[in-house]
């Protein structure tokens, strides 16, 4: 008598986790120090009488924060991160090859680039959480919304030199293309909360205009080129990205209209038309000779860089007719390149790449087109101003790899569901 064989059961699948679905709560203390950070990235204060800046200080409370949860906010390295480490070593590697100049100031410059690339790195777990991300983008676009409304409103700028030989406004002191670039973001927060995310945040979308206009007007009273275009960029995006024909054809009206609007306010504003103006006649407030001579010193040492802060010293003196010490090359990529050369650029085009890619890959995920939006704006102002050094520019990498990376899981835990679902019973 044989015993017929008892059929090998199914199992069942792994259970999967959500996509935005976090392995451990955030705790309290370190979301309100990240978002105590992220609000202050409008009030930067270049005028104030204490050492560091503003938004250093609350890196360093959010930082000191993570302490409490060190697996939560570092336990996932992001592929970019690496890239990124490897970036600051050629950093010394490049100050040593340079020559070692300026020790003092290639100190504090490593110092802030390294508290960025951790910012990065936990700002990157946080932002996997959907309701941390969503709370820190509302917090931002109100932290910009009324950095906007001061300027607004406020007759008096503290950096009155600077306005009456510009005729430029920014508050607190600030250069007008970082808080242009600030507010731009600010602008695109706000629209790509309530019309690019699957759940719109606001349920009463067409609340958000008038802080759209608000967010407009102080843009237009700094008077800065790269950001309205970041702006437009940004706002483009929104009409490529879309899921639907429908959302597609949607807001590539409402982009046109307020493609018209800025046209027709920056027509009706004097100071910047005539900037624009002598643009089209070549007059780039000296970045039609900054360019081609920080190009020529990367010619001429593309390997290992000038070094850290001794490029700026070396593009000053190459600049005919200039009175200052040092100078930026007003150019992110010039920036990297003149400073640490190939051997640095390389790994950290590696890692703004896959930033990059990440927020393009992040357009079907819970956060839509937004962190590609942001992310283009970003770049975009990259290229007529350096903000290798600016906390916006890292918090929107970190966004961006984030939103990314979560639909990378959802997509490797559907693959898996049909692998199973295909896998005979016995």
């Amino acid at each position: 008598m044989t015993v017929a064989a008892a059929p090998r059961l199914r199992s069942r699948p792994p259970a999967t986790r959500s996509a935005s679905a976090s392995p451990e709560t955030v705790h309290r203390l370190v979301r309100w120090s990240f978002y105590l950070f992220v609000a202050s990235i409008p009030f930067e204060y270049p005028g104030r009488s204490i050492p560091l800046e503003i938004t250093t200080i609350t890196g360093c409370i959010f930082l000191i924060a993570t302490g409490l949860q060190l697996g939560r906010c570092f336990g996932r390295a992001p592929s970019p991160m690496w890239a990124f480490m490897v970036f600051l070593y050629g950093f010394w590697v490049a100050f040593a090859m340079g020559g070692a100049a300026y020790p003092d100031e290639a100190l504090k410059s490593f110092a802030t680039l390294l508290q960025l690339v951790l910012i990065f790195w936990a700002a990157y777990n946080l932002l996997r959480d959907e309701r941390v991300a969503t709370e820190a983008l509302i917090v931002y676009a109100l932290a910009a919304t009324a950095i906007a409304a001061l300027t607004v409103v406020s007759s008096h700028n503290p950096d009155l030199a600077a306005a009456r030989a510009s005729g430029r406004v920014a508050m607190l002191e600030q250069n007008a293309n970082r808080a242009g670039l600030v507010l731009a973001c600010g602008a695109i927060t706000l629209v790509g909360l309530v019309y690019s995310r699957p759940r719109p945040v606001f349920k009463h979308r067409f609340l958000v205009w008038p802080l759209l206009v608000i967010i407009v007007a102080a843009e237009l009273k700094g008077s800065s080129r790269g950001s309205l275009l970041a702006l437009t960029v940004g706002l483009w995006t929104f009409t490529i990205s879309a899921p639907s024909l429908y959302t597609k054809i949607r807001n590539s009206f409402a982009v046109f209209f307020a493609f018209v609007l800025l046209t027709s306010a920056v027509y009706y504003t004097p100071l910047l038309r005539s900037r624009f103006e002598r643009a089209e006649e070549g007059n780039l407030a000296g970045r039609q000779i900054i360019f081609p001579t920080a190009a020529g010193m990367f010619l001429e040492k593309p390997f290992f860089g000038w070094g850290p802060n001794q490029n700026k010293y070396e593009l000053a003196y190459r600049l005919p007719g200039q009175e200052w010490d040092r100078r930026d090359t007003h150019n992110l990529i010039l920036e990297v390149v003149t400073s640490v050369g190939m051997l640095g650029a390389i790994p950290f085009a590696l890692g703004t790449g896959l930033c990059i890619w990440g927020a393009w890959r992040a357009r079907r995920g819970v956060y839509g087109t937004l962190p590609f939006a942001l992310t283009a704006a970003v770049m975009s102002a990259n290229m007529s101003s350096n903000y290798i050094a600016f906390k916006l520019h890292w918090l929107v990498l970190a966004y961006a790899a984030a939103a990314g990376s979560l639909v990378a899981q959802r997509s490797t835990a559907a693959r898996r569901q049909l692998r199973f679902a295909q896998t005979p019973p016995y």
